[in-house]
């Protein structure tokens, strides 16, 4: 357990960057910006539209470039779709959360309808069971989208974390500018 533990910690850090060009609406230089770290505070203006949580700025004139990257970010990665296999993750992830409880309840009903168990006793189990599932699950799924950036056709994928677009995680591999979105 402690050996997934840590691969799941591993697998769930986000490398965060930006190695993309932007142009400066004030002095007008196109290169590469100078990179200020990331912060998490850093919004957006609504919720389908780019958040890129990059401190950036004008190599030139120091102008702060968080406009021009979350404009960047929409242009790369609108046409980008989210891996089918990230889609297939996410539908098991909602059905065992479905199925899983609902089957609970209904071994619950039918053990107290044929005096398997008393009332009491049914309800704690339900809740145990519930207790347990419900988190592994919940890891798990994280970590199977996680380990997606594992791969990339290059051989050597190092993908950093460019930002949100709506609801998807907007990443680019920095071995060979493949793109990749991802939904959790």
């Amino acid at each position: 357990m402690t050996s997934f533990l840590s691969k799941y910690k591993s697998a769930a850090v986000k490398i965060h960057g930006w190695g993309l060009e932007l142009t400066c609406g004030q002095c007008k230089f196109s290169g590469l910006p100078r990179y200020e770290g990331w912060s998490p505070e850093l919004s957006h203006e609504n919720d389908n539209g780019p958040a890129v949580f990059a401190k950036l700025a004008c190599p030139k004139c120091g102008n702060r470039l968080t406009g021009e990257a979350g404009r960047k970010l929409d242009e790369l990665f609108n046409n980008v779709a989210v891996p089918a296999e990230n889609e297939k993750i996410v539908k098991s992830f909602i059905s065992g959360l479905l199925i899983f409880p609902g089957a609970l309840a209904f071994l619950y009903f039918f053990g107290v309808q044929m005096d398997w168990w008393p009332w009491g006793l049914g309800s704690i189990w339900l809740l145990l069971a519930s207790a347990v599932f419900i988190p592994l699950l919940l890891l798990v799924t994280n970590y199977r989208i996680a380990q997606l950036r594992d791969r990339c056709e290059c051989g050597a994928p190092m993908y950093i974390y460019h930002g949100l677009l709506g609801r998807t995680y907007c990443f680019r591999c920095s071995s060979c500018g493949r793109l990749l979105r991802l939904r959790d």
